[in-house]
């Protein structure tokens, strides 16, 4: 769905980052510090993530119902225990994969979290 909605760097943007921060970057920021996923850390701002997130919610149209403040598991509880019943009753774009929905609402909630509480996101 990245790829056919999204650049090669919107994707990056989107899915790569080891820090999301709560505020606009012109560009990613690279880091020489190893992390989980690779040799370096890419910083992203969570105003960039939360634009390229909302474009893919508003594509795959998730439901109202998905948590939008989410603590702790909510959101992945949301998607386990009421997902299929809320697409049982109002089907959509979003109950077509359900993988990939959970996946676009956690990206929109991480930076939404960032954005709100002012605080960085480290993805370990």
């Amino acid at each position: 769905m990245c790829a056919k909605h999204l650049s090669r760097e919107q994707v990056e943007t989107l899915c790569g980052w080891s820090v999301l921060v709560p505020l606009s970057l012109e560009d990613e920021i690279w880091l020489p510090i190893r992390s989980n996923y690779g040799e370096e850390s890419m910083i992203a701002g969570a105003c960039q993530v939360l634009t390229l997130a909302t474009q893919l919610a508003t594509i795959v149209e998730l439901p109202a119902e998905v948590p939008d403040k989410c603590d702790n598991l909510d959101l992945t509880m949301w998607f386990r225990d009421e997902a299929a019943r809320v697409a049982a009753i109002r089907p959509g774009r979003w109950s077509e994969d359900l993988d990939a929905a959970f996946y676009v609402a956690l990206f929109l909630r991480a930076a939404q979290h960032s954005l709100r509480r002012g605080c960085p996101i480290v993805c370990t």
